[in-house]
């Protein structure tokens, strides 16, 4: 797991606001790096919390050796994809019915400088 703290500090296990742990991010490392997943709670949202764990989490690819980074998402979450997309991400691809509920999902990638 790979977190960002307060005022952009970094520590291990979680975004922190108040002393408590607001977000996380969980990746794997590889020639493409992959996000499994990034929740960060609703209010911390849009407090740039999402931002940080997700800067974090691409600093320590690159240092890992990573040249990109990918994750899926749901077609219907249109929050996400526009957070992934102001960061550089791109769609590559549309996987049919990813999800147990039958929802299709974005294969997004960004190459990491």
């Amino acid at each position: 797991m790979v977190a960002a703290g307060a005022e952009g500090a970094k520590v291990d296990g979680g975004q922190i606001e108040d002393g408590k742990i607001a977000g996380f991010i969980v990746v794997h490392n590889g020639p493409t790096g992959h996000i499994i997943t990034i929740d960060v709670m609703a209010s911390a949202r849009r407090s740039g919390a999402g931002s940080l764990l997700l800067q974090a989490a691409e600093d320590r690819l690159r240092a890992g050796g990573s040249r990109a980074v990918g994750l899926e998402t749901a077609v219907d979450n249109l929050a996400a994809l526009s957070f992934y997309k102001r960061h550089g991400y791109s769609v590559i691809r549309t996987w049919p019915r990813y999800y147990s509920n039958g929802v299709d999902a974005l294969v997004l990638k960004k190459e990491l400088s």
